[in-house]
């Protein structure tokens, strides 16, 4: 069994127009016999955005809290709180918040990996 929580999360605070949060709660690099998945989350400011970004990994997103927009591939679709979205390997998304609130979600890598990164960004 593996339980972590926030308080235990690599972090990796980004900072200008894509400024946001990112945490890892689960990660092959953190949790000894951990392989097929990674999870954390990413909480995004008022007016902010993630990176445009497509990857290897298949990605799935739940909003936790706060409302934007998610691009996916050519398409853009508004989210909330129960909003779950899942996008493929190596089709391009963001993360849009366009409200006045802050949007938290928890994101799922399948595979692992590209969470190794905010792991390594955390430590400097």
């Amino acid at each position: 069994m593996i339980i972590n929580n926030e308080k235990n999360a690599p972090t990796q605070k980004v900072e200008g127009d894509e400024a946001r949060l990112l945490k890892v709660l689960l990660s092959p690099a953190m949790h000894e016999g951990l392989t097929e998945i990674a999870a954390g989350y990413s909480i995004v400011p008022p007016g902010s955005k993630s990176d445009l970004t497509g990857h290897i990994e298949g990605e799935m997103f739940y909003v936790v809290s706060g409302e934007g927009k998610m691009l996916v591939g050519d398409e853009i679709q508004p989210i909330a709180p129960t909003s779950i979205v899942w996008v493929p390997p190596h089709v391009v998304h963001r993360i849009i918040n366009d409200s006045d609130q802050e949007l938290k979600i928890l994101w799922v890598l399948c595979p692992p990996g590209r969470e190794a990164g905010i792991i390594e960004k955390s430590k400097q």
